[in-house]
């Protein structure tokens, strides 16, 4: 069995910090300016998104990672779901997760986000609800003194204008 050599650190980061990706704010990746759109590639690059401890966004292909421009959150909430007082999200990743009403915030001016956990670490994504999923969770919204509240049956949940903390380790 060979082995190859090793990188320097130093040059390792700039290698994965000079990887031409971008995901675009409507969720679309780009390579070096030009559209990816290879369905298999896409789900590739979704199911390897992640976040470093520090947390910031890099993607997975294998065993190798790069950084990657992020214009906005690196996934979107495409539907929601609520079935009793459980909300579901179909993420733009393919999943279908539980959320959890205290990972919920909302960007004036830019709508609801969440954060979930990766795929591949568990350390929490960042995920903005797009006009339809925002539109099916808005019947559990009431607005008082401009502060957004969950209604889930009897429980309420405040809706905090600003994202939670974020944590190194991965979420529940």
């Amino acid at each position: 069995m060979t082995t190859s050599p090793s990188l320097p650190p130093e040059l390792l980061e700039k290698l994965r910090r000079g990887v031409p990706l971008r995901l675009k704010r409507q969720g679309g990746f780009e390579f070096d300016g030009e559209a990816v759109t290879h369905e298999r590639i896409d789900a590739a690059l979704r199911a390897g998104l992640d976040v470093t401890v520090d947390g910031e966004v890099i993607v997975h292909l294998g065993p190798q990672w790069c950084y990657l421009q992020v214009d906005d959150t690196p996934l979107r909430v495409v539907a929601v779901d609520v079935q009793g007082s459980t909300l579901y999200a179909r993420l733009d990743d393919g999943r279908q997760l539980e959320l959890d009403p205290r990972c919920l915030w909302e960007e004036p001016g830019q709508g609801t986000c969440t954060r979930v956990p990766s795929q591949r670490s568990g350390r929490g994504l960042d995920a903005r609800f797009t006009n339809t999923a925002q539109m099916q969770l808005s019947p559990h919204i009431e607005w008082r003194d401009a502060q957004a509240v969950l209604v889930l049956g009897e429980q309420r949940h405040p809706i905090p204008a600003e994202a939670p903390r974020r944590h190194a380790t991965p979420l529940p």
